[in-house]
């Protein structure tokens, strides 16, 4: 039922397209095989366990209709793993019951000269995305459900956003819409998203944004109580020539998803240097973690692990993905000190390395040793991908991760010492994303 209404509304976007000749309409599509190898993305491999080999695939359909006053977008999107249909037998595999659902439908709406207004479920990205991104490695991607006013001019840029996200259970016959998540809010996703967003492109080379995100969690089991947390800072951004420098600078406050008191900081700064074929950066990121063995009152009282909400991880933490919440580092929060080359072979095919320096911002329990702490380096990672461009529409790109561990690293994974295996990760990955279809305005 729910993917017969997916297809009827999008051929009714098809069709409503058709009967209007002022309009631009576009569909297109795009094709995501992926082949991995993984012992050890997003985990640690010990001397238990064996590395895994799979494809996944993402495919989408998606249409565009464009006129004066409004735009509407909708993208259908599956995602699975090749053999992981649900109507098989022994003989073959026939088709998946599961997996179609929508990536994106919304509609914008001119309002005036200078800005619009845009409702429903979309994507959301801001400067290099360490609060609200796509996560596009993730075959799934990330979208958010939400109201979104933007004004722009004269090098100003204003957006300010508003969504609420609630239980979708239905309530007997008559509709939808719980006032609590079911079974665990927790450990679930954040009731509210929120923010607003300034920008000014001061000079040609450089621009400066502040952004100030609210972003609430309900209390477990209370429908009525929504803790609500600030995250409020800037961004800069220098770009002239072959040189591009930015920085972030990003303070927490207000309430944890447990409703504990939160006080906890994020900094990044960043530089690259193109000099024609080979470039070269070196960056420094620093989350804020709770300290174990600060044992003053006041201290614990509150939390002090930063909180990334749906930012960028993959791209900016090692392809490994070991540091995705605060608990990947026993909340002790995170260093990453990261210089990267690249090579440009050819104008279609291009090298990247990345090293990565990991260490814990401040102390962590040892969780074998009752009493003593974790500091320090939690081990190093090499990142190398290799990118080539056939075309506007055929991307390949083949890459691997290696992660060199420590005696540290196992313990905050909680995992013994002697039990831990290397992690590594390798992938071939396709992307075609075709035009199918392109009408005159």
């Amino acid at each position: 039922m729910k993917r017969n209404f997916i297809l009827f509304a999008f051929f009714g976007i098809l069709l409503l397209s058709s009967t209007n000749l002022m309009a631009q309409f576009e569909l297109s599509a795009e094709i995501r095989p992926r082949f991995e190898i993984n012992n050890g993305f997003g985990g640690v491999p010990t001397i238990f366990t064996e590395p895994t080999y799979f494809v996944s695939q993402r495919s989408r359909l998606n249409a565009a209709l464009s006129k004066e006053k409004y735009k509407v977008y909708f993208s259908l999107q599956d995602v699975r793993v090749w053999g992981s249909g649900d109507v098989a037998s022994g003989t073959g595999e026939f088709m998946s019951t599961g997996g179609l659902g929508i990536h994106e439908i919304w509609a914008e709406f001119k309002v005036f000269s200078n800005s619009r207004i845009k409702v429903g479920r979309q994507v959301l990205k801001y400067d290099d995305q360490r609060l609200l991104a796509t996560r596009n490695w993730n075959q799934y991607a990330i979208t958010y459900d939400a109201l979104l006013y933007s004004y722009q001019r004269d090098g100003w840029q204003f957006d300010a956003a508003l969504s609420y996200n609630n239980d979708p259970s239905k309530l007997g016959s008559g509709g939808f819409g719980k006032n609590d998540f079911d079974v665990n809010p927790i450990a679930k996703r954040l009731r509210t998203v929120n923010f607003i967003y300034l920008k000014k492109q001061i000079t040609d080379a450089f621009s400066l944004s502040y952004m100030s995100l609210v972003t609430g969690y309900q209390k477990d089991q209370v429908s009525s109580t929504t803790y609500l947390m600030g995250t409020h800072g800037f961004y800069g951004n220098y770009q002239k020539n072959a040189l591009n420098a930015k920085f972030n600078a990003y303070y927490q406050m207000g309430k944890s998803q447990t409703g504990q008191d939160v006080s906890a900081y994020m900094l990044t700064l960043e530089a690259n240097y193109q000099a024609r074929k080979l470039g070269f950066g070196l960056g420094m990121d620093v989350l804020s973690g709770q300290d174990a063995r600060n044992n003053d009152a006041d201290y614990q009282k509150k939390d002090h692990a930063f909180d990334m909400f749906y930012g960028v991880r993959y791209a900016r933490y090692g392809w490994m993905n070991q540091y995705v919440v605060q608990a990947s580092t026993r909340n002790a929060g995170l260093v990453d000190i990261y210089p990267q080359l690249t090579y440009n072979l050819s104008e279609k095919g291009s090298v990247k390395a990345m090293f990565h320096f990991f260490s814990l911002a401040t102390n962590a329990s040892d969780p074998f040793n009752n009493g003593e702490y974790l500091s320090g380096s939690i081990g190093q990672e090499l990142d190398i991908a290799y990118n080539h461009k056939f075309s506007k529409e055929i991307a390949l790109n083949v890459g691997f991760g290696y992660y060199f561990t420590n005696d540290t690293f196992a313990a905050v994974k909680n995992v013994k010492p002697d039990e831990i295996e290397t992690p590594y990760f390798g992938w071939v990955m396709l992307t075609f994303k075709p035009s199918l279809f392109l009408s005159e305005k």
